[in-house]
């Protein structure tokens, strides 16, 4: 169901008085001529549909960022995408991992070279 439909459906005589304040009559659709109304109007007729929307508050509580006791810089490291679509804790994890393997890397070569030494030494 689109907008124009729920906002019409929810409110009928509300929906006739917004087209009737342009200078329209309403029609016999589903959307009773809303989307018309703004295909024909623009951006103000949009404007005062949205105005009127039966869940606008609701709408505007959950999706504004009025709240005093958001702790979003302690919620960065959390694995989330971001913006741009990278995955920053993936990438510390895979960093400290090759870390993790370098360092193994590097005590495997020095305990090989200190067997090898140990055996020269012996054998001479």
């Amino acid at each position: 169901m689109d907008v124009y439909k729920y906002v019409a459906e929810s409110n009928p005589i509300l929906t006739q008085g917004i087209i009737e304040s342009f200078g329209y009559e309403h029609a016999n659709t589903p959307d009773m001529g809303l989307s018309q109304l703004v295909a024909r109007e623009g951006e103000p007729a949009l404007k005062k549909i949205m105005d009127n929307h039966p869940d606008k508050n609701i709408i505007l509580e959950l999706f504004s960022n009025t709240d005093t006791n958001c702790n979003c810089n302690s919620r960065k490291n959390e694995g989330f995408l971001n913006v741009n679509g990278s995955n920053e804790v993936a990438k510390e994890k895979e960093n400290s991992s090759s870390n993790v393997i370098a360092q193994q890397t590097n005590v495997m070569i020095l305990v090989s070279a200190l067997f090898i030494f140990t055996a020269l030494m012996i054998k001479k």
